[in-house]
């Protein structure tokens, strides 16, 4: 208790709040939102392409609507209403796919470079309810999601099978003790991950199997098909994008 401590430094967010405790109560107009954040954006990053990684927290390539969120906080309007957000978000968003690529991010926040007559103004934001695009954007979200968990799957097996010459023999001798069949199923296919010391959770099994082998049967994979296949696509997956 009664206890004194100095602020030496804190996130932008925090900055603001200190400044106008009252700034998270207010309702702003949303045209003067989106004039003051492109004017914002432009003055803290000489590059668009700068400020996009700044929105673009997972480096996906597209700015879903919890990073929209987010990099809004981190701009200094802080605590908004979900439904502004969407507007928000489906302002930048040209095609209303409930995400904003690179490309549309571009548009809203610069300036035609060779403008034919007068310049253009930018269209106004849309006001109306943005009920069904709500529900677009958290589809992105959970689609999104579910890329990154493919991506982490196809590279997990990847490295157990890839890195190491003698490990698809392993694994296909172990496959030959549970069946004498050319095909395994994922719980087989765990099963002698385990016997040569790799874990890999089933759903990710099922993931990783299912991307590289679209429409496969799983409980009929054809082993030495999917080593090809996990061979073929290991480069594309070495690292994340």
């Amino acid at each position: 208790y009664n206890h004194e401590f100095e602020m030496l430094d804190m996130d932008e967010y925090t900055r603001k709040l200190f400044s106008d405790p009252m700034a998270q109560f207010k309702s702003y107009n949303l045209q003067a939102v989106v004039e003051k954040l492109r004017e914002s954006m432009r003055q803290q990053y000489p590059m668009v392409r700068d400020i996009f990684r700044r929105f673009d927290s997972d480096h996906d390539g597209v700015i879903t609507m919890g990073e929209f969120t987010k990099a809004l906080e981190k701009f200094g309007f802080s605590n908004l209403p979900q439904e502004t957000v969407l507007l928000l978000l489906r302002h930048f968003d040209t095609r209303q796919d409930g995400q904003v690529s690179y490309n549309e991010f571009c548009d809203h926040v610069l300036d035609e470079d060779f403008p034919i007559g007068m310049l253009k103004t930018k269209p106004a934001v849309d006001e109306r309810s943005p009920e069904d695009y709500g529900n677009l954007a958290a589809y992105r979200v959970v689609e999104r999601g579910e890329t990154v968990a493919v991506r982490k799957a196809v590279r997990q097996l990847g490295d157990i099978l890839s890195k190491r010459e003698s490990m698809m023999f392993k694994i296909t001798r172990e496959f030959k003790h549970l069946t004498h069949e050319n095909y395994v199923s994922i719980d087989q296919i765990s099963q002698a991950l385990l016997t040569t010391g790799h874990y890999m959770d089933n759903d990710d099994l099922v993931r990783a199997v299912s991307h590289l082998m679209p429409g496969v049967d799983l409980e009929k994979v054809p082993y030495v098909e999917l080593f090809k296949a996990v061979r073929t696509s290991f480069h594309d997956f070495s690292g994340n994008r």
